[in-house]
């Protein structure tokens, strides 16, 4: 009869354990391993520490293996991260047995910023080297993501002119009973009374929220993190991020990134681009980009087209042309006739131009005094007047583009790129909230978030054997049968125990070793 499998905490090894046998040979932390060994880390930014006193410091290697391995596996916590060195088998595996302290760790982030951003073109490029870059068609879209401050302890523009009202009123009674009693005082003292330093240490924050709400427009003002803004999440309205991403089509790669404080979409379109291209090189020039209508805007249209970048965007119309037969979209401008033709075929006069923030904007008129749909088509008594911007004819023709059945398919694929990823960041990983404060943190966090979507790319490509162009080929292959592998493995500590208790170390043969292959060529 079979007893019942239990655990024996008396049974000891034959053989010293190899830290080598601790992990699978497919696991994603020999993955991160090979990753940061073939990167050259200087030129990234990641300073080597010297320590002319005291305990030697950590290897930034070692450090940027724990934070990619914490991202990987959706701890973002230094707390957690110094918990798991301790006590996940395959992060004290990819350790070495070391396990740096919290403090270590985060001074690690604070210090390596810039540096961990760059990490994130290093993985684009690996990506390209790979074979997971299509180059054809990418797609660009953002998200919303909650900053790390209470949006309940925000502060609104009235809010903060009633306060610093009572403030300066309150202060003042405060100074005249601060003279009032200390009249007969030939040299005041220099403390302050109870609460009058808080008192006007809080208004000088406010006179700054005030004028920073002056500078950008805004009403709103957080005065623990100044820099995030109101945006609308869901069905909320929080203080937030609005963060960015492109996606190439072939395996989800994000070969751009970026975060910044707009509520809106507007103006981001070339630079995500220009970025895209920076990291995947000129073999991106022809590559296609997709967008939603939120970077639609003719100005946005115009500069991508001054950059000569093919993008499939929809232009930001407003109601839909369908509602409104009369609508401005249907309003055709010739540039070479400089005319403007209404839905009944009837042409425009030229009245002029205009100056509207600082564009040169031009005018035209309907003078047409029996047209049959007037009354649909304006109230205006003058007649229906029409602007044509220097980015109409841009968008004019992003209109006629996207009619084309084939363009339109090809557009429809933009949901089905990109936003897979900021799926699987909000719900599979929970990142709903950014765990650092300020803008220049957020940007560091996305780019780290971003590069373990593309790392975990990565890794299924190295799982499956493939490997970038420049791979050493001398190197041995890596998907090695089991049998003989592990056989090769028990002869070599079999032969390392027998040298220690038999003391002929001097004299032992060359070892046999089990090199691991090189999975990616050092990217410079």
């Amino acid at each position: 009869m079979a007893s019942p499998i239990a655990p024996d905490y008396g049974q000891q090894f034959l053989f010293p354990p190899a830290l080598e046998d601790w992990v699978a040979d497919d696991h994603p932390a020999r993955f991160l391993r090979e990753f940061v060994d073939q990167l050259d880390l200087a030129p990234l930014g990641f300073a080597m520490p010297v320590a002319v006193e005291g305990r030697p410091p950590y290897h930034p290697s070692l450090l940027l293996k724990i934070w990619l391995y914490g991202y990987y596996h959706r701890i973002r916590s230094t707390r957690k991260l110094e918990v798991a060195c301790r006590e996940q088998l395959s992060l004290l595996w990819l350790t070495g047995l070391i396990q740096p302290d919290h403090n270590s760790l985060w001074r690690f982030w604070r210090d390596h910023k810039k540096a961990l951003r760059a990490l994130f073109k290093q993985t684009v490029q690996v990506a390209v080297r790979t074979g997971a870059i299509g180059l054809a068609l990418q797609a660009l879209d953002g998200t919303k993501i909650q900053a790390a401050a209470s949006s309940s302890q925000g502060w609104s523009k009235e809010y903060m002119e009633k306060v610093l009202a009572q403030l300066d009123v309150a202060l003042d009674d405060l100074e005249l009973k601060v003279v009032a009693e200390n009249a007969d005082v030939a040299s005041p003292g220099y403390r302050l009374p109870a609460g009058l330093a808080e008192r006007q240490a809080l208004r000088e924050q406010i006179k700054t929220g005030l004028a920073q709400l002056a500078a950008d427009g805004r009403k709103s003002y957080h005065p623990v993190e100044p820099e995030a803004r109101r945006m609308k999440i869901g069905d909320t309205n929080r203080y937030a991020y609005n963060a960015q991403a492109v996606a190439d089509a072939q395996a989800g790669v994000i070969v751009a990134c970026d975060a910044t404080q707009q509520e809106n979409d507007h103006g981001q379109l070339a630079p995500m681009i220009q970025q895209a291209r920076e990291n995947l090189g000129v073999a991106a020039a022809g590559t296609v980009t997709l967008a939603d209508a939120g970077y639609g805007a003719g100005a946005d249209l115009q500069a991508a087209a001054n950059q000569d970048l093919r993008v499939l965007v929809p232009p930001a119309e407003g109601t839909p042309a369908k509602d409104n037969p009369y609508a401005t979209q249907h309003f055709h401008y010739d540039p070479q006739a400089h005319t403007v033709t209404c839905p009944q075929g009837q042409s425009l006069d030229h009245e002029g131009h205009t100056v509207k923030e600082g564009v040169r904007v031009e005018r035209f008129r309907c003078h047409v005094r029996d047209c049959p749909v007037r009354a649909h088509c304006t109230r205006d008594p003058k007649g229906r007047q029409i602007e044509v911007r220097p980015h109409t004819v841009v968008v004019q023709a992003m209109r006629q583009q996207l009619q084309d059945p084939t363009m339109r398919a090809q557009w429809r694929q933009r949901s089905t790129i990109i936003e897979p990823r900021f799926g699987q960041l909000k719900q599979h990983d929970g990142f709903r909230r950014w765990t650092v404060w300020g803008l220049d943190g957020v940007k560091t966090q996305w780019s780290l978030l971003c590069a373990t979507l593309n790392l975990r790319v990565l890794y299924a490509c190295w799982r499956t054997g493939r490997r970038p162009e420049g791979t050493n080929p001398t190197m041995p292959p890596r998907c090695l049968a089991n049998g003989p592998k592990f056989a090769l493995r028990g002869i070599a500590r079999a032969e390392r125990w027998w040298e220690k208790v038999s003391g002929l170390a001097a004299v032992r043969t060359c070892a046999l070793r089990i090199c691991l292959p090189v999975a990616f060529a050092q990217v410079r």
